[in-house]
Parts: C-alpha cells; structure tokens; sequence
C-alpha cells in the first residue's frame, strides 16, 4: 500500500494546513452565497409581486346566489393572468387549503392541500420575506407566492386566490436569471481577489513566524554542538516564541555559567592539589631527613646535635597539623558544615583577650600590639564567640608576620550602619595591586609571602573570609605598598 510522505517542515505543513482551510472556507462560503442569492431573488420577486394576486382578486367576483365562483370566470380569468405571465401559477384555495381550482393541467397537481401557515403569515405582514409557500405540482420545491382573500357578499371570507411564482423554466427565461448569474459573478471574482489577498498574506505570515522558529531551531543545534554561547536573538518578545528564547538564552547563560564554575572549580582543585602536594611535601622531606639522620647517626650526635634535631622534627610535625586543621577548618566551612551559634558580647573584651594572647608573638618580632580606645557604651556584637575569635587570631597572625620590626598593628572597633566595623591596620610592606583580589584565594601567597622566613599555611585569610560570610559580612583590604594594609569586616549588633 502506498502511501504520501508527510512533510517534515513546519513551514509547508502550516501553509498546506492554511490552503487546505481556505478552500473549506471558499467553499462554504460560495454554497451559502448561492443559497444567498436565491433567497434575495426570491425576496425581490416576492415583493414585486405582493398585490398580484390582490389585482387579479378583484376580476373575480363570487354569485351571490349560489355563493360560488363561476367556473367559466375562473378559467378566463386564469388564462388571461397566464397569458401575461406564463411563468406563474394560480389556485383556488378553501379555508383549509384545499385546492378548489387550478390554472395547472390534472396531471400535473401532486398535492391536494397547500400549507396554510405560510399563507397566513404573508397575509399579518409581519414576517420577513422571503416566504415560501406549497407548490401542488412540486411539493418539495417551496415557491415564493402570492395570496389574497376572497369575501363573498355579506363579507365572510370564502376563499384564497394563491399565486406561485417563478419555476423550472422561469430560471432560464426570466431577467432575473440573468441578475442572478451577474450577481454570482461579481460576487465570485470577490471572493477570488480576497480568497488570494488572504492566501498571499497568510503564507507571509505563516514564513515569518517559522523564521523566528528556525532561528531558535539553529541556536539549539549550536548548542547541541558544544557552543554554549549560543543566544537566540531578532526574535520578538511579545509572543510565546519571543518567550520561549527567553527561557531557552536564561537556560544557555545558566549552563554557560555553570560549565565556567566547572572548569574555574576543576582548575582550583588541581591548584589545590597541587599547592597541598607542595606544602605537605616540604616539611615530610625535613621530617623524614632528620628522623634518618638521628637513627643512623645517633651514636655519631652529640646530644645537643640530637636535640636539635627532634626539635625540627617536632616544629615540622606541628606545622602539618596545623596545615591539616586549617584545611579540614576550611572545608568544613565551604561545605556549609560549620553552623554560628550567635550569643551576645562585648567585642572590645574579645579583641582585648586576642591581644593578650598575641602579645607575646608580637615582642619576639619587636612589633608593637595594641587596641585602641572604643567609643563608651559599645552596643553588644551578637555573633558565634569561638569563630570570631579565630578570624580575629588569624588576621592578627598575618599582620605580624609580615610587619617588621619596629612596626605596629593596631586593632579598632567601631559601630558602622547598624553593626559593628572592626579594622585590623598594620604597617607592613603592603600589598601589590595585581595581588589584592586573589588575596582569600586558598593557598594563594605572593613571591614576597612565600619566603620561608614568613611561614603560614595560605589558608589563614580565606578561613577568615569564610567565617566573615557566615555572619552576613564581608571582609575586604585596603592597601598602599610601603604604607601597610587594613583589613575590615563586621559583625551585627545585638538588639535586645
């Protein structure tokens, strides 16, 4: 069995889908147009006609004696009505509508009775024409027609004159065939013009939508491919394609992004490794070396020798374990692991007791630490007490590892916008531009930090921005090389 291939365009089948529609509609429109026509044939006949059968009503006159119409009358008044117009038909009518003469021959009659309602309803005036009405010879073909009463002497209605008009051979003889074809045709060519004005525009219409939608089609293959900047654009946006690029460039910038924060996130933990296999390295090698050292050379140290090479093992031991907490500290973080527990207290006795603790740090490197004085009446911090302290220690730590001897850093706290601003200045060496955006970067130090004699892990600063966030703050720098840096965050205040 064969079959037609479907078209896989949207274009053609819209376009076939819209011709097929036209041709429907054309059709039902030139059925109804003929009906159309007919009717107002009809309706203008009708009216023309309306005292026809009045007129001829009066040539007829009813005997007074016997109460009926002479049917010698009604012949000649029959045949000289044909005569003037052989396409009409007349008839005598009862009360009931039965037929009581005919100007029709016998043979032709095939119905006995005409239908009254009709009959009645053109005789109020109060309906709309056309009417149609029963004709005896063809039944099932309604006529337009014309009627009028007959009264006999004393005035009682005795009858109806019924008048049909038009017929078979009237459609071909009559001026009004000739109006009606005049009629169709103006009408046809009409149809004709618009039916290819509304084809014509439609096809346009149908092409510009599906340009909109072959564009979006385009951009998803670009995107099928692994082009993940494709962007549908000259679509309009006030339709549901318009929205529909929309949602689809939203989703493309989603995963163009997403697909950035793989790589950025793929490349960050290769740094990671890699910063890690470099940390981690260096102080194992010292610790392997001297462990080797004092096993196979113990008998050849001599005892201060020995001690000095367990100190440095034990000094390399715990700068991995703090290099494996600060990173367990870190994740633990960035995971969302770690939850504030918020209490109120005064921060001014927080940064007191860090100093206190750092104090004597900070006079082995011949640095001078201090908290300046605090407005009076400080407003509580509400925050977690043990996190703070640890941003605290660490901003501190770094501030003192890099400020010389001679230098200072100064701690102070401040209400700012509803919370409280802490600053940690220092008078280092400073930091170089190109360095302050990757300066809470994991393990990220500049050629200056990472000489030896500086020490630190590299993930002291992001611990503390990490912990900064958890607070609603932000932890930023300011710096000026030569002239030291400031760090500054806050914390909110306590309301009671």
């Amino acid at each position: 069995m064969l079959s037609w291939p479907r078209p896989r365009s949207l274009q053609l089948r819209l376009s076939l889908l819209f011709v097929g529609l036209l041709v429907a509609v054309s059709g039902v429109y030139l059925l109804l147009l003929s009906r159309s026509a007919d009717d107002y044939l009809a309706e203008d006949m009708q009216r023309r006609n309306l005292a026809l059968a009045a007129s001829v009503a009066k040539v007829l006159s009813i005997d007074s004696a016997t109460n009926e119409i002479p049917a010698a009358a009604i012949a000649e008044t029959f045949h000289a009505a044909m005569v003037i117009n052989p396409n009409i038909k007349l008839y005598l009518l009862g009360l009931d509508g039965h037929l009581l003469a005919t100007s029709a021959q016998p043979n032709e009659i095939r119905a006995q009775t005409v239908a009254m309602a009709p009959v009645r309803a053109l005789l109020s005036g109060g309906q709309p024409l056309p009417l149609y009405g029963t004709d005896p010879r063809h039944p099932g073909q309604p006529r337009p027609f014309s009627v009028a009463p007959l009264h006999n002497a004393g005035g009682a209605l005795h009858c109806y004159l019924y008048i049909t008009l038009g017929g078979p051979a009237a459609a071909s003889s009559e001026p009004a065939a000739l109006r009606r074809s005049h009629l169709l045709d103006v009408l046809l060519r009409t149809l004709l013009v618009a039916g290819v004005g509304v084809l014509v525009v439609g096809l346009v219409l149908i092409s510009l939508l599906t340009r909109d939608l072959q564009r979006l089609v385009a951009t998803v293959r670009r995107l099928q491919t692994g082009d993940y900047s494709a962007r549908a654009t000259g679509i309009g946006a006030n339709n549901e394609l318009g929205e529909l690029a929309a949602a689809f460039n939203d989703m493309s910038a989603r995963t163009e992004q997403a697909l950035n924060e793989l790589r950025t996130t793929d490349a960050l933990r290769r740094e990671l490794v890699a910063n890690i296999s470099h940390d981690l390295r260096t102080p194992l090698a010292s610790i392997e070396g001297y462990t080797e050292t004092v096993l196979l050379r113990r008998h050849l140290l001599s005892p201060a020798e020995q001690q000095q090479y367990l100190e440095t093992i034990l000094k390399n031991t715990h700068r991995l374990k703090r290099l494996i907490t600060e990173l367990f500290e870190l994740s633990k973080l960035e995971a969302q692991q770690t939850v504030p527990q918020p209490e109120p207290f005064s921060l001014p006795e927080l940064v007191h007791d860090v100093v206190q603790q750092l104090e004597p740090a900070a006079r082995a490197c011949a640095v001078t630490l201090r908290a300046e004085p605090t407005p009076a009446a400080l407003p509580f911090a509400y925050a977690d007490v043990g996190l703070l302290e640890r941003v605290l220690q660490n901003l501190l730590d770094n501030a003192l590892r890099y400020t010389p001897a001679g230098g200072q850093v100064c701690v102070h706290v401040a209400p700012a916008a509803g919370r409280l601003a802490l600053q940690v200045r220092d008078t280092g060496p400073g930091i170089a531009p190109p360095d302050l955006p990757h300066l809470f970067d994991r393990f990220y130090r500049t050629d200056q930090v990472r000489r030896k004699s500086r020490g630190g892990s590299g993930l002291g600063l992001a611990i503390a921005r990490k912990i900064v966030e958890l607070h609603g703050g932000e932890l930023t720098v300011s710096s000026t090389v030569g002239q030291g840096a400031c760090f500054v965050f806050s914390v909110p205040m306590y309301v009671p």
